[in-house]
């Protein structure tokens, strides 16, 4: 869940800040990846993402907008050789806001409940809470800072992630850094007036509730990584980017009992880890995604 909290980050921070000049309001994608094994054994799966992301900013006043939102994205794929295909679906609202506390600082603070899980027996026990908190320091009008902390829980237990980042755009508009660890960098690099180039990073951090109508339920925990390129491009729309990525993840989808979790997570690490993983390790594998995006520019570009 921790990478989706950053990317939804970096959509917000340009609201008040004056150094990134958009802000995407809606972001569609669908990822799949080549024939993927499972260690130690000759069965395949594939694994195939839509995600979607909205977000509605309503400004208050000259310091201060209302955030609201949503994101959804389903999962399909094998959690097991063998196995019929699991479909994984994640449901988080955004309500929160986002204000100036001077000419230099600034503040996003947002609470973000959750539904995760494989939506057969929906429960109050599928539902997770998280509240973040990121203030962002203006230190040139094409460069600022973030630093910010999340906290929430997850099926494997109670977590806490600190926050740091940046954020660079060139006088010319045309080489961007944005970046929040530890999950999310984006390098990209004009080209053209309509065409970019990019390389970005995701560590994706997430948990789904499984239950399983003739045995023990289960969550699995999502821990993978993902390494990508990709070119975009906005020929149809100044505020339509389409995009087009080739990636590489590291798939990590380790199943545990529902009752088998951890003292505590601070990221990167696993306070009394002593669960007992079901299911064996999934490799890594290549994938192919397509993306879209509305972007809405806050200054003239």
């Amino acid at each position: 869940m921790q990478n989706k909290l950053l990317v939804f980050l970096l959509l917000v921070s340009p609201l008040l800040s004056n150094s990134q000049e958009y802000v995407d309001l809606l972001n569609i994608s669908y990822s799949k990846t080549g024939d993927t094994s499972f260690q130690n054994n000759h069965e395949n799966t594939t694994i195939s993402i839509f995600d979607s992301k909205a977000l509605l900013p309503i400004v208050i006043n000259v310091k201060t907008a209302f955030i609201t939102g949503f994101d959804f994205n389903i999962k399909k794929f094998q959690l097991f050789p063998n196995s019929s295909d699991t479909n994984l679906y994640y449901t988080r609202i955004k309500i929160g806001i986002a204000t100036d506390h001077s000419e230099k600082w600034s503040g996003t603070y947002v609470l973000l409940p959750i539904l995760s899980s494989d939506y057969k027996k929906i429960s109050t026990e599928d539902i997770y809470m998280g509240g973040l908190a990121v203030w962002t320091y203006k230190k040139r009008k094409n460069f600022n800072y973030k630093f910010g902390l999340y906290i929430g829980n997850e099926a494997y237990g109670f977590y806490i992630t600190p926050l740091i980042g940046a954020y660079y755009i060139s006088p010319n508009s045309k080489f961007e850094i944005n970046s929040i660890f530890p999950g999310f960098i984006d390098v990209n690099l004009g080209i053209s007036n309509k065409t970019k180039l990019g390389i970005d990073y995701k560590g994706n951090s997430e948990s789904f509730k499984i239950h399983n109508e003739d045995s023990q339920t289960t969550y699995t925990e999502n821990n993978s990584l993902e390494f990508s390129s990709y070119i975009q491009n906005n020929s149809l729309s100044k505020n339509l980017l389409l995009r087009l990525k080739i990636g590489f993840a590291t798939n990590t989808y380790d199943v545990y009992a529902v009752d088998d979790k951890i003292d505590l997570a601070i990221t990167p690490f696993r306070i009394g880890d002593n669960r007992t993983k079901l299911n064996p390790n999934i490799n890594s594998s290549t994938f192919l995604r397509l993306e879209a995006i509305y972007r809405f520019y806050t200054s003239s570009n």
